[in-house]
């Protein structure tokens, strides 16, 4: 499976890695996975690396639908990496689509702005 996450209870932080041919259903099922993971915190910051996709198959419908299945709590911070425009453009739109649920996610092009804003 293309999409991996670590949680580092130090840092209070969720790295999530997604790389190569990402599609719906590993989104789901690394959002599942997490979700259910009892060392999960839900005020714990994320950052996710989008950098290793290669193929997005993933949907609009998925865009939406995650994104209104928010598991993390509101106003926790949490950065998204995305280098390919493809990428950047959907993780956009699911951050934007987020915010009305009081998620507070910002897309990023480069690592250091992304660590800077998430404090780490």
């Amino acid at each position: 499976m293309p999409v991996t996450y670590n949680i580092d209870h130090k840092r209070r932080l969720v790295s999530s890695r997604l790389w190569g041919a990402v599609s719906d259903n590993e989104i789901h099922e690394h959002n599942n996975k997490l979700r259910n993971d009892p060392h999960f915190d839900p005020s714990y910051r994320q950052i996710v690396d989008l950098t290793g996709i290669t193929e997005v198959k993933v949907s609009t419908g998925t865009i939406t639908e995650t994104s209104l299945d928010q598991f993390f709590n509101p106003g926790t911070r949490r950065a998204m990496v995305a280098t390919s425009d493809a990428t950047f453009g959907l993780a956009r739109m699911y951050a934007l689509r987020a915010e009305g649920l009081g998620q507070t996610i910002e897309v990023f092009r480069d690592w250091p702005p992304a660590e800077e804003w998430l404090g780490i």
